[in-house]
């Protein structure tokens, strides 16, 4: 069975760190990056990913900007959106962006878990 690729890109380094360490313990091929423009380079430029971790607040801007792109380049990636303001995740997809599910921080293997499982990754 080839190995899930998962994409974080989160601007907290530990989040980043944390995440990844704990997707790679759970079998996963993991990649991260901190800013928009380096999630548009990967995102363009790499092999799909199965599913992309997505902060809504970065440095150089909003997360959810770069679904289209995301949904475009990347069609069968699933998105979850990641916000220590859960009910912004929520008015966002209620404006119509199209990600798979959201969690709010701090998160657990737990919650992890549960979300991987959710999306049958």
């Amino acid at each position: 069975m080839k190995e899930k690729r998962i994409l974080i890109l989160d601007d907290e380094e530990e989040i980043c760190f944390l995440l990844a360490t704990l997707l790679s313990q759970m079998g996963y091929q993991t990649d991260y990056v901190h800013t928009l423009d380096d999630g548009i380079q990967k995102i363009s430029n790499e092999q799909p990913f199965d599913l992309v971790f997505l902060d809504l607040n970065l440095p150089d801007g909003l997360g959810h900007h770069i679904i289209p792109l995301i949904k475009e380049q990347q069609q069968h990636a699933k998105i979850v959106m990641i916000s220590a303001h859960g009910s912004i995740l929520e008015q966002i997809k209620k404006q119509g962006q199209q990600f798979d599910h959201f969690i709010a921080k701090p998160f657990s293997r737990e919650n992890i878990s549960q979300i991987l499982s959710e999306l049958n990754l």
